[in-house]
């Protein structure tokens, strides 16, 4: 079984219409990558600088679970609904609007490449997610603007006065920008690893 999508009849990768089952794939599919993000990321606690390397690892673990939904993505408008829901999760967890915005905006750019490559997964899909996860820059956006108020923040404080501190030294423009052209790196990755495990695992299990 190939590890692609069936192609979508003519005009249907415009439709945006959601059946129930779309929306249970979107659900079952947010719930599992928001898991494994939460979980990996659980290792920032330590400091500033595993908080990094955590991040960009999460990015690459959950492009397996991203790789498997976009097999089942038929038409535009599914990764959009999933970017609402993970980012929407993400911002009441305290990340900034800005995340949000850049979190649907890389969705749109994800659906572009998807359309263009005709929802065919094994071609697009690693490029595809690697655009997406450029959202995990959207956290930190704030501290090139707002770098004060954002060490300030509720959720800074309770890392506690030493964790601030390190995050102020270690979180610099330029580390945040190498970290901003990391993130498309990981998702290249990620996006890579997901491809692999769905021809050698999810696709001989019929899930893919």
């Amino acid at each position: 079984m190939a590890t692609s999508t069936p192609k979508a009849p003519s005009g249907r990768g415009l439709d945006l219409r959601m059946s129930p089952k779309d929306l249970i794939t979107i659900g079952v599919f947010a719930a599992i990558y928001i898991v494994i993000v939460f979980a990996v990321n659980m290792l920032g606690f330590v400091n500033p600088t595993v908080m990094i390397v955590a991040l960009l690892a999460s990015i690459v673990a959950a492009g397996i679970p991203f790789l498997l939904f976009l097999t089942r993505v038929r038409h535009a408008g599914m990764v959009t609904i999933f970017a609402i829901v993970t980012g929407g999760l993400f911002f009441l967890t305290g990340h900034p609007p800005i995340s949000f915005a850049l979190t649907v905006g890389c969705a749109l750019l994800a659906e572009v490449i998807l359309l263009a490559g005709r929802y065919q997964v094994r071609r697009v899909g690693a490029l595809a997610y690697a655009v997406y996860s450029a959202w995990y820059a959207g956290p930190f956006l704030p501290l090139f603007y707002a770098r004060s108020e954002y060490l300030a923040s509720a959720g800074v404080r309770q890392m506690g006065p030493e964790y601030a501190a390190q995050m102020d030294a270690v979180l610099s423009p330029g580390v945040l920008v190498a970290f901003d052209v990391c993130t498309v790196v990981a998702g290249l990755l990620g996006g890579l690893l997901g491809l692999r495990l769905l021809r050698r695992h999810f696709e001989r299990a019929g899930l893919a």
